[in-house]
């Protein structure tokens, strides 16, 4: 029998297609290997086992290590348990028919049963925007709850359903320090969430009063799904689309639905490089609908087309347009011009070349704008100041007093570029791994002290240190730090207040704003070879393979640059060449533990340090009271490594623009 599982639901909900290719070894599933995901995933576990705190009585229906998956054994267990009057139950099996779910928790008196969902996500009760509401931030969780109540009442009519969602509430505070490290995760746990809870930290909350977690009935918004009001396959209604998936489930069949290109655009049935021995199932639905055959997959399509409106998305996916040839101009024009203009030109003129661009297959960045990036350039006033943060935004808080997801600022790294092709200096760096120890007031007097060596320009590369900065603002001003006040003011010369719609508060125009690197390439730069893409991740790759002058200069060793580093030896070279090509320099970073004892027990469960997801996870673990020094050091060599990498990533684009505008 296959089953189709809430997860399954989902999956099909956002493509009825993904229903064939998912759990098959021959497909490439990018999904599986995403470090933000795997971290989001540790931090939902984490949620979980603190929700289950709030019942202590509760039965655990779990999963033996090893254990062929036993449906009939789960669902036997649940049924011995319901018999009782009054039961919680946390992972309740059910079937009906082909359908089988475990409920989070389930609380049962007499013939009620509260369906309670877990999850990681935050809210705030009563807000306009974050609040629970059928929209597209909530409406996978909805569908999911209202599969596993609709699962409960066909296989158990006499019950009466309640579901609820339980959430991180954003107006709670965590009443106690570490409670994010109460729930200590480890992938070798027998426990399937592989969160082992220590007993002697929690012993002293007084659940649920003390916890950041709070129940959300949602009643009346599955009421209108069940009723077919709500609906995210606009073809079915609620019922309809239970029956349709489980159905090409258990025949595992190809559904045959029609290309949507906004949820094909995400679809993660793609390969990549590495996953070049795996089929394809995103190139398999277009063929089939489509036609295409496999050379026409190298082609560029419109989904590289950058900041493409939904609305134009959706006419290219009507009129059956996926490659960037079969594009007409006027096609790409919006409704509205004026709304769409950059510092340097206007979307519809970035889009067009893009275009062009990319079929032209020149792989050379555009320079027609070269004299308005020498203009802003030499806006630039030297020292140029580059820095990068790396902060943790977890559901449990490591802080008494912090909200749920609010941010702990751990990490800065700072590049100088004295003069126009002049010297390359880390300069400065912070970080603070101190177990239970809140860094961001420590944080900021660092990077006060850093940036005040000199009254050059400073640079982020997207809005990310701006609003970690306001973030911070908003702490020490709840807070009793005797140089709060000159913080603020050193915060306020740096940042923009947020640009939120619905942002009351204080505005201000800073002295010394960061300008974002991020759009200074969006508004005067284009390669090809990023696909429309301006993450600094697919940036800085384009610009190794266009620009010689990087390759040749972060060829040579440390010592033979004009530059200076403070994590890595005189003969590190940062960029290595396989094939001709140049080797991604995140993956050249060192292993933390490469070399460590493997006789040696140690707490951390992580290989490398090389990508945001696994410096949060990195982090996470650092906070382990009882982790060695020698571990803890570990950690840190390698996050200092990584954030270097940053700092040193936006001055290559820095020195690359002005290469471009110096030819």
């Amino acid at each position: 029998m296959r089953y189709l599982t809430k997860s399954r639901y989902k999956l099909g909900l956002e493509c009825p297609n993904k229903l064939y290719y998912t759990k098959k070894e021959q497909y490439a599933n990018q999904k599986q290997n995403d470090p933000f995901l795997q971290a989001l995933a540790s931090g939902g576990f984490q949620v979980e086992e603190l929700a289950r705190l709030h019942y202590p009585n509760g039965k655990l229906i779990d999963d033996v290590k090893g254990e062929d998956y036993d449906y009939n054994a789960k669902v036997a267990q649940t049924n011995s348990l319901l018999l009782q009057e009054n039961i919680v139950i946390f992972e309740a099996a059910f079937r009906y028919k082909n359908l089988f779910i475990r409920v989070d928790i389930l609380e049962k008196k007499g013939n009620q049963i509260n369906l309670i969902e877990v999850k990681a996500k935050s809210f705030i009760e009563n807000h306009k925007k974050k609040d629970v509401s059928y929209n597209s931030n909530w409406n996978y969780y909805l569908f999911d709850v209202a599969f596993q109540k609709y699962v409960i009442e066909k296989a158990k009519p006499s019950f009466k359903v309640t579901p609820f969602l339980m959430l991180a509430d954003q107006d709670k505070k965590a009443a106690t320090d570490a409670l994010n490290q109460t729930f200590r995760i480890k992938k070798n746990s027998s426990n399937r969430t592989g969160v082992e809870i220590i007993e002697n930290d929690i012993s002293t909350l007084n659940l649920p009063q003390d916890s950041v977690l709070s129940l959300k009935d949602v009643t009346p918004i599955i009421k209108k799904i069940e009723t077919g009001e709500h609906r995210i396959l606009n073809e079915y209604n609620f019922q309809e689309t239970i029956k349709m998936l489980s159905k090409a489930y258990q025949e595992d069949r190809y559904f045959g639905f029609d290309l949507d290109f906004a949820a094909c655009k995400k679809c993660e049935f793609k390969t990549d490089t590495s996953s070049k021995d795996k089929k394809s199932g995103y190139n398999e639905c277009f063929s089939k609908h489509l036609g295409m055959k496999e050379e026409d997959f190298k082609d560029p399509t419109v989904f590289e087309i950058s900041r493409l409106h939904p609305t134009k998305l959706k006419f290219f996916n009507e009129l059956g347009v996926l490659k960037l040839e079969d594009v007409d101009d006027i096609q790409l024009m919006p409704k509205s011009e004026s709304k769409q203009v950059l510092n340097g030109w206007s979307l519809y003129e970035r889009q067009k070349l893009q275009k062009e661009m990319a079929i032209s297959n020149t792989g050379k960045p555009f320079e027609f704008l070269k004299e308005k990036l020498k203009q802003e350039i030499d806006s630039w006033e030297y020292p140029l100041n580059f820095i990068d943060f790396e902060a943790s935004t977890v559901a449990l808080p490591f802080h008494s007093g912090q909200a749920p997801y609010e941010k702990v600022v751990f990490q800065f790294s700072h590049h100088v570029v004295n003069e126009k092709g002049g010297m390359v200096e880390h300069a400065n760096e912070y970080i603070n791994l101190v177990p239970g120890e809140f860094p961001n007031f420590k944080f900021v007097r660092a990077l006060q002290k850093a940036l005040s060596q000199n009254k050059g320009t400073v640079f982020q590369y997207s809005p990310y240190e701006n609003s970690t900065l306001n973030q911070v603002k908003r702490q020490l001003e709840n807070s009793n730090e005797p140089d709060k006040h000159q913080l603020i003011s050193f915060i306020k010369s740096l940042t923009t207040p947020p640009s939120a719609k619905d942002y009351k508060g204080e505005l201000w125009r800073p002295s010394r704003g960061m300008v974002d690197l991020c759009e200074v390439i969006k508004a005067y730069y284009y390669n090809p070879y990023t696909k429309g893409s301006n993450s600094i991740k697919e940036v800085l790759p384009a610009i190794f393979k266009t620009s010689s002058f990087i390759r040749e200069k972060y060829s040579r060793k440390i010592s033979d640059i004009n530059m200076s580093s403070k994590n890595f030896s005189p003969n590190y070279v940062w960029l290595k060449m396989e094939d001709n090509e140049v080797v991604d320099p995140y993956k050249n970073l060192d292993k933390p533990f490469e070399d460590w004892d493997v006789e040696v027990e140690r707490k951390s469960d992580i290989d490398e340090i090389n990508n945001g997801g696994a410096a949060l996870t990195a982090y996470g673990l650092s906070q382990y009271t009882d982790m060695t020094e020698d571990e803890r050091t570990k950690l840190e060599i390698g996050l200092l490594k990584y954030c270097e990498l940053d700092t040193l990533a936006m001055v290559m684009i820095y020195e690359h623009l002005e290469e471009i505008t110096s030819l």
